[in-house]
């Protein structure tokens, strides 16, 4: 079977969902389907793979909460991964589908790697495993001690790993106090997609191996910091990559729910939902056998609960007990609000698409024409097709979303690939090479000045003197709207503040880089102006900035 260049728009289009259905607006909320809908585990059933045809626009919706290969067939069908009980679901939708085959973790050493390709920084022969990543972050940042900094994000995991990033930049000690732009690049928010982990681990070795001899990359760390974070799920990563692999012909390649678990194929983190193995004895567990997991991807605040973010655990896409329920989405939103992130690629699989805001209306956002041209260029190197979220289907919560609702960053998904994790040396250093020059474009987007906001000033002391050293603070507060907000065109409800220093130069001046201070719906909802506050000491002041945007504060004294 052949996938197609169908988008989810038009697969519904190409499903019967004729104008009449479709006029129900251009953004798509929660369909009258109940949570009895919604199927719970069934011991013994296995994991099968279906493709699927709704006919009407409620169907259409609650396929949004079912598990999508992304995959989208000629015959205008879309692909699903039935996990247990998720036939009996589609039975109740009344849902055109049929099961196509089990699912059969495929065979990672397949396939032979692309006759002549150079070899690629970081390229290793199978995937990595959690202890990797941390090893390779240890070693790049004790070889390169001027240029990199491994850090460890404030939370560990439900079961009690630590989540590491790395900071690359040409002098990464003044890098992280001079007002720079950051470039935020992450993986494995969903446990299954391990090409998002290697392709963003191998830009690291990429751009610390290349600095003093690529000219492109020398010229861009001297301009911005990059934040590096291979694995934002590690407990769900590790479920997944140390299971047992299911395509294994001893195991007949059906291995029961029950007795195999869900294999290689978990997307979820590990939320337990009785707690019991956390609360037995006052002591934390790191077993969590009963876990259904939450999307992290589905837990950031900005639309959290609409559509497109599961309601039940069951469900592949399950948002949450609340917005920032989960460790996992915090770390992420935190490291990011300490800074000021102007471009942020957040990696999965599969797809081949590169998505940008919104992934719940088709109204287009403040700066869709910046962010359709600009995707439009990483996609004349890669090859995938350029779209907005909701082109794939109906998103809440993700942190593509958050980031821009709430920071105003340039952001785009990646899909890469054709499957969650394929064969490593037939896909991974090919696709990583395609994808390099894209990146590093997105990372010279971060750093360009008319694509966000500048404040400078100069800073003295009571006697006249600069004050050099001086902690210059901008920062931020505000209410993320949740679903029901954004639907009712009103602030917020998620209280979040971003807070980023920077620190004078020996001449008493600052320069720093930020991204616009009004959020797009505000723009959107014609609400006014947003503001940052810049302190100093006891100077407080207002200031007001867009893309492109240059303030200078003149002389602020002590």
């Amino acid at each position: 079977m052949s996938s197609s260049g169908l988008s989810r728009r038009s697969l519904l289009r190409r499903g019967a969902l004729g104008a009449g259905v479709l006029a129900a607006g251009p953004t798509l909320t929660r369909a009258a389907f109940g949570a009895d809908a919604v199927g719970r585990t069934v011991p013994g059933e296995m994991l099968s793979y279906a493709r699927v045809r709704p006919r009407t626009l409620t169907q259409a919706l609650a396929l949004a909460e079912f598990d999508d290969t992304h995959r989208l067939m000629a015959d205008g069908t879309m692909e699903l991964l039935l996990w247990p009980g998720d036939e009996t679901r589609l039975k109740r939708l009344g849902v055109d589908y049929q099961v196509t085959q089990p699912y059969r973790g495929p065979d990672l050493t397949a396939g032979a790697r692309l006759s002549g390709l150079a070899p690629q920084p970081g390229e290793r022969t199978d995937y990595r495993h959690y202890a990797d990543y941390v090893t390779d972050l240890q070693k790049l940042a004790t070889d390169h001690p001027k240029h990199a900094r491994m850090f460890e994000f404030p939370e560990t995991t439900l079961e009690g790993r630590k989540v590491f990033g790395i900071e690359i930049a040409d002098d990464i000690a003044r890098a992280v106090t001079d007002g720079r732009p950051t470039f935020w690049v992450d993986g494995a928010h969903h446990a299954r997609e391990w090409p998002s982990s290697e392709y963003t681990m191998m830009f690291a070795f990429d751009l610390l191996q290349s600095y003093g001899k690529d000219r492109r990359v020398t010229a861009l760390l001297k301009k911005i910091r990059v934040v590096v974070v291979p694995i934002v799920n590690a407990d769900g990563f590790v479920h997944s990559r140390e299971a047992s692999p299911v395509h294994n012909p001893a195991l007949n390649n059906n291995l029961a729910f029950n007795v195999a678990g869900l294999e290689s194929g978990w997307r979820k983190n590990k939320r337990s939902f009785t707690d019991s193995l956390y609360t037995a004895g006052g002591t934390s567990s790191r077993l969590n056998a009963d876990a259904h997991g939450t999307d992290p991807n589905r837990n950031y605040p900005f639309f959290w609960g609409g559509e497109g973010g599961g309601s039940d655990p069951t469900s592949q896409t399950y948002g949450g007990a609340e917005p920032f329920s989960e460790p996992e989405a915090r770390n992420i939103a935190g490291g990011m609000k300490a800074r000021q992130v102007t471009a942020y690629l957040t990696n999965h699989t599969s797809g081949q698409l590169c998505m940008r805001p919104w992934g719940y209306t088709t109204d287009e956002s403040p700066d869709d024409a910046l962010q359709d041209d600009l995707g439009e260029q990483m996609c004349s190197f890669n090859e995938y097709r350029n779209q907005i979220g909701l082109s794939l289907y109906p998103t809440a919560g993700t942190s593509r979303d958050w980031s821009y609702g709430a920071l105003r960053t340039i952001v785009y998904t990646f899909e890469h690939n054709q499957a969650f994790h394929p064969p490593y040396a037939a896909n991974i250093p090919s696709t990583y090479e395609i994808n390099r020059p894209a990146w590093l474009l997105l990372a010279e987007a971060a750093a360009d000045p008319r694509n966000h906001g500048v404040i400078t000033g100069r800073v003295v002391t009571r006697g006249g003197g600069p004050a050099s050293g001086a902690v210059v603070t901008l920062t931020k507060s505000f209410k993320s709207p949740v679903a029901e907000d954004v639907l009712a065109r009103r602030d917020g409800s998620v209280p979040e503040t971003i807070t980023t220093t920077a620190r004078t130069d020996r001449n008493g001046r600052f320069t720093i880089h930020c991204n616009p201070s009004t959020r797009p719906t505000t723009i959107q909802d014609k609400r006014g102006k947003e503001f940052w506050t810049v302190k100093v000491g006891s100077f407080s002041t207002k200031v007001y900035v867009d893309r492109g945007d240059k303030v200078n504060l003149g002389t602020v004294r002590l």
